[in-house]
């Protein structure tokens, strides 16, 4: 199955964390394919060009770099990620997770044994479930984080503990739907459009229980202006009908 196995890694000013991250990939999985796409302006984006050639002489082909020089939002670089990835045939299970080292490569098995045991289409590791673990975050983060998970899923009615984790194991299927779908976000609430998605399409999610730990080097992207238009975003989410892309 690891010849088998993509990863999506949307980047904003990673220059720190990428290369120990894509490392950290290919000791468990060396024979997946990593797709990085980076929205950092020029100057970082060159930056990170420089921290990943050792990583990718090493890995020649194994590591595909998206530049797209401006910020166009979280949703938006995994779908652009995605759909880079869908040109090998050969990969059917895609991994998403962030480019900050909060996600562990340890839990890869988890998520593999979960999509094959329960015959999932989106498996979505989860901060709250009982073995999950959180490592170093701050408390009110933790506490708010809650409260907007608590209020997504009375949004929409899902029944998951977490939809704003980025740390998440697709089977082929699902992703074609998704590329294949107009979604209406492209920031981080895309994440429970996807889930809101792929359930009202039938296709089956499970979520398994996973680590996460607080970023160490550089700073969350995560800003006021995004909270606000993730909470607009819901809205539009619940109350816009889906529409497909139409290939000419």
């Amino acid at each position: 199955m690891i010849q088998k196995i993509g990863i999506i890694i949307p980047s904003y000013n990673e220059v720190a964390n990428i290369s120990l991250l894509t490392k950290k990939i290919f000791s468990f999985l060396p024979k997946a394919t990593i797709v990085i796409v980076d929205d950092s302006n020029l100057q970082e984006n060159k930056k990170l060009k420089a921290s990943l050639r050792s990583v990718i002489s090493l890995n020649r082909k194994r590591i595909i770099l998206v530049s797209r020089l401006k910020k166009l939002g979280r949703g938006s670089a995994v779908i652009t990620g995605l759909n880079e990835m869908l040109k090998n045939k050969t990969i059917l299970y895609f991994f998403e997770m962030d480019a900050d080292l909060a996600h562990d490569p340890k839990d890869f098995q988890k998520f593999l044994s979960a999509v094959t045991a329960n015959n999932a289409d989106l498996v979505i590791g989860s901060r709250y479930l009982h073995e999950s673990r959180i490592i170093k975050w701050p408390i009110w983060r933790l506490v708010l984080s809650k409260f907007i998970n608590t209020f997504i899923n009375i949004w929409l009615g899902l029944k998951l503990s977490d939809y704003t984790n980025g740390f998440r194991l697709y089977n082929r299927n699902a992703v074609e739907f998704l590329t294949k779908t107009q979604l209406k976000e492209g920031g981080f609430i895309s994440l429970s459009e996807i889930a809101f998605r792929l359930k009202n399409n039938n296709f089956k999610i499970v979520e398994i229980p996973t680590s996460f730990t607080d970023r160490v080097y550089g700073k969350s992207s995560a800003n006021c202006k995004e909270f606000v238009s993730s909470l607009i975003g819901l809205v539009r989410i619940k109350i816009s009908p889906i529409q497909f892309k139409v290939e000419l």
